[in-house]
């Protein structure tokens, strides 16, 4: 016995060693990819140093070049003379600029070539010499600056004719300046690229490093790598961009060396540490595998004992195996259960979402999604075609909107969708319902093909209109879209269902709205409406009593034409602004109650859900509004008088003599006083009102017969047929022959 567990000892030990050495390796491999990347990292800050330095000390130096051409060209006179038009001291001048120029050229050394280009006397100055333009060595790099918009930078690496250079030539870069804006002169200085390069050599070591620097678009501008060296291999580190110039400053080392080998055989090692912890992973589950029939019987009596709950702690605060297993199992079961929870919850959101994608026209029955969502509502797509259905709540905003509780609302809605759920199941169709909004709840019918199929949902949705107004305490109105081919094209239907629900202002709510009752798209006839919200406006500023018998025809009219929701809010909205209009001109003592009154009305607008309803409220606020403006007519002073003068112009409207001065001399007052308490009684010009009379009248007559627009003009009071013309085309819109025309058919 002794020696069978110390043979198990063994064989456990030693089939766990290729583990440890797997472990062992990746450690160090770890280790040794930490030391390289802390030596790269440790290179690469070292060359971003050695790169911020070698971009600010040729920064430096180049901008001092450029600052000293700047100071040059604006502060030495003797370069005016020098492109002066005309000057008897031109050599003189010259003399003189090619002095300040060698000056300059001196105080940097870095400058193997500056002079000035004169091109309206086409001679090029030079410290120590001047020549003709035409002829001068650099001329093609004149005329190419003479018509670019970046001369203003350093740039354009070229070789230039340097007969003191042992080659002949020597590489500059150039930078040139407007040097007189008459003539378009250019100052133009140009830097030895061999000089720059030995002034970047001095911030990096050249055998085991280098510095290059390229202009924006990747052009070379100088290196310090050797000639003989440009083919063999470096690695670049840092990257540095001159926020003078442009350039970028690419620096790096040569010859890599332990970062050449280091890497190739870092992923050497990798692999071999990879291929060890397969080896290991492979040996594990073969030894495990070996060594698992004592925690096969272990795992036998787990499953005979089964799910069970938590067992209880043990005594003494230790537990054996075979407990954990079981806690841990118990565990599994409660974590089960939660996301059984979990998943059902998702479930149901998924529906509500996918319903409404269905609802808004964003679902896709050919994709893999949508056919898995179809199976999670249950709808046979061949059953039938698809059909929206909308049951909205009435006066939602009034009738939910108090002290009741969320729990009796949420019951409210689950008793309504059960209910429809019932519905509809009983008419054997296969349908979903989902609440689209609060205050709607939508359904997706697969109707039949049977001829009296949609009579039957038409039946069984009254019926549940019957049945929320007897058992629920609120009212529904309900209406079903157009049947459509395809799952796909679902929203269409939806789109009719709340389109035909846009009718409920003017049908009334607490009622099936069916398709076939609605209107043709097309918009109905507003004339007469916008006529009727004219006078009604006038009337009621003008205290007079048919306001009301116009606000009666307005509704009837609006019913009666089967106006849409939205034009019916419309139009009204319309007639309020009328009003508003009317009442812009009401003395401050009105203007407060008038305000109020508005405000009124138009929260009656809002909310109202049916035209009976807002016609009832406007009825009685408009009433109310007429009352106070004639109790405060009653209590002016003038008021008598002004009632006889308005009398008078109703009787002698047809006078064309009728005028403030006659009224003025018929009632002794002074003709402007009876401007201005017209319009303070009336709300409205005396003028206007006379022009608008007389227009009324016209208007009978041509109704009664056909008159002449002189003769019609002559009774009611116009002298002149074109100012009758005149008027009648601002009051109505157009001329009294083609009014005649539209509304006579003469």
């Amino acid at each position: 016995m002794s020696f069978m567990r110390r043979n198990w000892f063994y064989r456990l030990m030693l089939s766990y060693i290729p583990v440890f050495l797997a472990v062992c390796l990746t450690l160090l491999l770890i280790l040794f990819l930490t030391v390289r990347q802390l030596s790269e990292r440790s290179s690469i800050q070292s060359n971003e140093t050695v790169a911020r330095n070698a971009s600010q000390m040729l920064e430096q130096s180049l901008r001092g070049i450029d600052d000293g051409m700047f100071l040059l060209v604006n502060s030495n006179s003797d370069i005016e003379g020098f492109y002066a038009e005309t000057s008897s001291d031109s050599f003189v001048s010259a003399y003189r600029t090619a002095l300040a120029l060698s000056n300059l050229q001196t105080r940097f050394p870095l400058i193997v070539s500056l002079y000035l280009v004169n091109p309206e006397k086409k001679i090029v100055l030079e410290p120590t010499s001047i020549a003709e333009s035409d002829l001068y060595a650099d001329k093609a790099y004149i005329e190419a600056q003479m018509q670019s918009d970046t001369r203003f930078r350093w740039g354009d690496r070229r070789k230039l004719a340097s007969p003191s250079s042992p080659q002949g030539t020597r590489e500059v870069i150039s930078i040139a300046r407007i040097a007189n804006l008459r003539t378009k002169g250019l100052l133009v200085s140009q830097v030895d690229v061999n000089e720059l390069q030995k002034l970047l050599s001095q911030s990096v070591d050249t055998s085991v490093g280098y510095i290059r620097i390229a202009d924006g678009n990747g052009r070379l501008i100088g290196s310090t790598i050797p000639a003989d060296e440009t083919g063999k291999e470096r690695k670049r580190l840092a990257t540095v961009t001159m926020s003078y110039t442009g350039w970028t400053i690419e620096s790096g080392v040569l010859q890599p060396g332990i970062l050449g080998w280091a890497e190739p055989a870092l992923y050497i090692s990798i692999s071999l540490g990879g291929l060890c912890m397969l080896i290991g992973g492979v040996w594990f589950v073969l030894a495990s595998r070996r060594h698992y029939r004592p925690v096969q019987g272990l795992l036998s009596q787990v499953g005979a004992i089964g799910l069970k709950r938590p067992l209880d702690p043990p005594q003494g605060g230790r537990r054996d195996e075979f407990q954990t297993i079981g806690r841990a199992l118990d565990h599994l079961w409660d974590d089960s259960n939660r996301l059984k929870l979990e998943n059902e919850a998702n479930r149901k959101f998924k529906r509500v979402h996918h319903f409404l994608r269905l609802a808004e026209g964003r679902f896709d029955a050919a994709s893999f999604y949508g056919q898995r969502e179809e199976e999670l509502f249950g709808l046979r797509l061949d059953a039938g075609r698809p059909t929206a259905v909308i049951v909205e709540l009435d006066r939602y905003a009034a009738f939910f909107g108090t002290d009741r509780s969320e729990e009796e609302l949420q019951a409210m809605r689950l008793a309504l969708q059960g209910q429809l759920d019932l519905t509809l199941a009983d008419t054997g169709c296969s349908f979903t319902s989902e609440w689209l909004y609060e205050h709607q709840l939508g359904a997706i019918v697969m109707q039949g093909e049977a001829a009296d199929a949609e009579i039957g949902l038409i039946a069984g949705l009254e019926q549940l209109r019957a049945w929320v107004e007897k058992e629920l305490p609120c009212t529904v109105t309900i209406a079903a879209g157009v049947a459509v081919d395809r799952i796909e094209s679902v929203s269409v239907s939806f789109q009719t269902a709340r389109r035909a629900l846009g009718y409920k202002l003017s049908l009334g709510s607490n009622r099936l709205i069916p398709l076939h009752i609605l209107p043709d798209r097309g918009q109905p006839e507003l004339i007469l409406e916008l006529e009727r919200i004219e006078e009604i406006s006038r009337s009621l500023r003008m205290g007079e009593t048919e306001w009301e018998a116009e606000l009666t025809q307005l509704s009837a009219s609006l019913t009666s034409h089967l106006f849409g929701g939205e034009q019916v809010r419309n139009l009204l909205y319309v007639l309020l602004f009328h009003i508003q209009h009317k009442m812009s001109d009401l003395p401050a003592e009105l203007d407060g109650y008038w305000q109020s009154a508005n405000e009124r009305l138009m929260q009656s607008l809002k909310e109202g859900e049916s035209l009976a309803e807002i016609s009832a409220a406007l009825r009685g606020t408009l009433s109310a509004v007429s009352e106070q403006i004639r109790l405060w007519r009653d209590s002016r002073q003038n008021r008598s008088a002004m009632q006889e003068v308005k009398r008078y112009i109703d009787e002698h409207y047809f006078d064309p003599g009728l005028s403030q001065s006659l009224l003025g001399d018929a009632f002794r007052l002074h003709p402007s006083s009876i401007s201005r308490l017209f319009k303070e009684e009336y709300g409205v010009k005396f003028v206007d009102y006379v022009n608008s009379l007389r227009i009324e009248k016209a208007i009978e007559l041509m109704e009664q017969e056909e008159y002449p627009v002189h003769v019609l003009a002559e009774k009611v009071g116009f002298m002149h047929s074109k100012t009758f013309i005149q008027v009648f085309k601002k009051h109505t819109g157009t001329t009294p022959g083609m009014y005649r025309k539209e509304r006579t058919g003469t």
